[in-house]
């Protein structure tokens, strides 16, 4: 049992990696439960867990280990895919009065209006 963090080769049914000590088990993909490694399904929802571990062995076989990926990040609908998973934040902010601005403004005034109003939300997020 190859460890997906380290790339360790660990004896079968081992709970933990003999390399870099990180725990073996599996995150269900349809109701994120962990489940032990040995599970063949998951405890909370029944949804077959072999999926994910064959999934994670193709990719780990493929992939460098400095870039492999861990089971959490891997989908089970297409085999073949070496995506992940990242999560963002998005941020929205609308300018009122924006329209009417830009109408009776020349197109550079607005440009430079909303460059400082950017300007000084970005030091705002940044924080």
């Amino acid at each position: 049992m190859q460890c997906p963090e380290c790339q360790f080769e660990n004896p079968e049914g081992s709970k933990f990696c003999g390399g870099c000590g990180q725990k073996f088990d599996l995150t269900c993909q349809e109701c994120g439960a962990n489940n032990p490694a040995e599970n063949k399904f998951c405890n909370e929802c029944g949804c077959d867990l072999k999926q994910v571990i064959e999934v994670s062995d193709q990719i780990t076989e493929t992939i460098s280990p400095a870039v492999s990926p861990s089971k959490e990040t891997i989908g089970t609908d297409t085999p073949s895919s070496t995506g992940e998973r990242k999560h963002v934040t998005v941020l929205f902010s609308d300018l009122t009065g924006y329209t009417t601005m830009s109408e009776k403004l020349d197109p550079e005034e607005v440009k430079e209006i909303t460059s400082r109003i950017f300007s000084e939300i970005s030091k705002i997020v940044g924080k």
